[in-house]
């Protein structure tokens, strides 16, 4: 596999800073559709299964991987990479500000289906950018540096899905939720004068022509990627490896919105949850650097699904708010411990040509994979109750790990 032309031993200046505002980015409509949104709709009524469906209108974010060649052919030909952000985050800002026009709580079938739309739409320009943005990071950020870099990814996001979702639901307390809602859009227009500060995303980027990349055409995009070693079952664990959060954590506000939770305390749990998921993507980079992907990556795998099922403790109608904040604080430091040991792997299986394509493939396939998933874990919920959704999801997270580590005895992990 090749690598990036990075340097081993030092972080370029303003590397960090520029990735942190494009994931910054990114995680603000990301939690207006994955927090705020679900309550809002469970508010009027929706039922849990169309609500569980609402991951299926990440549909982009698993189609993506058929346009990143164009970005990576476009980036190989002198294209730069802030003439794709800024394009891409002006309109999402502008459709945002449409959507609130058009009114965030369906009112009637034909409101639900456009609302729906307009959100497929965001989802699909921001998933183009985070083409860009992820080939940015690959090559940019030398092996010795992923797991900060992918902290630092994470911790963007996660603070972006608060201002996004948790902040918005507070907000909205207070506003309408289609005035609360211009916040976010104003938000993605004040990122890009952070990142156009970056003369890295102002000027082509300059590509080795590695052995393993082809002539540039889209054939070698995917086939090299498919070729290299191990690749099947990598896919698989990636398929896999967060099932137990996909299933689980979409029916978490909806269940609290049940139990008599109002959006206000909703969107401050959240808050408070999420920021301690900082710290958990801040120990998952740790955790790589000091015992290796392969052994993180079985540790907080396990974190994730036992954090899943000890919401069962949380599913009656009269459990202490002690008790909710105790089992989502451990969900959320292992959600996102987890999720950075599983960006900075797959990172490593990236070529440096096609970087925002080999990552955006395995991106996809883990969107997709998250979004059956959470369709299930809402029929689950509608038909036999939360508590044995969570147990489920649970089961399902360690028995992915499980394969994972007998796969990987015998070898030094």
């Amino acid at each position: 596999m090749t690598q990036s032309n990075v340097r081993q031993t030092e972080m370029p200046k303003g590397i960090l800073t520029t990735l942190l505002a494009l994931y910054l980015a990114q995680g603000l409509p990301s939690g207006l559709f994955a927090h705020a949104l679900p309550v809002f709709w469970r508010e009027a009524g929706v039922s849990l299964t169309w609500i569980g469906a609402l991951k299926l209108l990440a549909l982009p974010w698993v189609l993506k991987a058929f346009w990143a060649p164009f970005i990576d052919r476009s980036l190989m030909n002198g294209k730069t990479p802030f003439s794709w952000i800024l394009r891409l985050q002006l309109t999402a800002a502008l459709l945002l500000i449409i959507l609130a026009w058009l009114g965030l709580v369906p009112g009637s079938a034909s409101a639900l289906v456009a609302a729906a739309l307009l959100v497929m739409t965001i989802n699909l320009l921001i998933a183009t950018q985070d083409i860009v943005t992820d080939g940015l990071a690959v090559r940019w950020i030398a092996p010795h540096w992923r797991g900060l870099a992918n902290t630092i990814q994470v911790a963007g996001y996660k603070v972006g899905m608060l201002a996004g979702g948790s902040l918005l639901l507070i907000v909205a307390g207070y506003l309408e939720p289609e005035t609360a809602l211009l916040l976010p859009a104003l938000l993605l227009v004040a990122l890009l004068f952070v990142v156009g500060r970056s003369r890295g995303v102002r000027k082509p980027l300059l590509l080795d022509v590695a052995t393993d990349s082809g002539n540039g055409s889209f054939g070698a995009a995917f086939v090299g990627l498919w070729r290299q070693p191990g690749m099947a079952f990598w896919l698989l664990m990636v398929i896999g490896y967060k099932v137990a959060d996909a299933m689980g954590s979409g029916m978490i506000r909806p269940m609290l919105s049940d139990a008599g939770w109002s959006s206000q305390a909703i969107g401050t749990f959240t808050l408070i949850t999420t920021l301690v998921g900082l710290i958990g993507a801040a120990l998952g980079g740790w955790l790589y650097t000091l015992i290796g992907g392969h052994r993180a990556l079985i540790l907080t795998g396990i974190a994730q699904a036992l954090a899943i099922m000890a919401w069962v403790l949380a599913t009656g109608p009269a459990t202490a708010v002690s008790t909710v904040y105790a089992v989502g604080l451990a969900e959320q430091l292992a959600d996102g411990a987890s999720t950075v040991v599983l960006f900075a792997m797959m990172m490593n299986v990236c070529r440096s040509q096609w970087a925002g394509t080999d990552f955006t493939v395995q991106a996809s396939i883990q969107v997709v994979a998250a979004g059956l998933f959470g369709v299930l874990g809402g029929l689950i919920a509608d038909l036999a109750g939360y508590a044995v959704l969570m147990i489920t999801a649970g089961l399902a997270g360690l028995g992915v790990v499980g394969v994972y580590a007998h796969r990987i005895i015998g070898r030094s992990i």
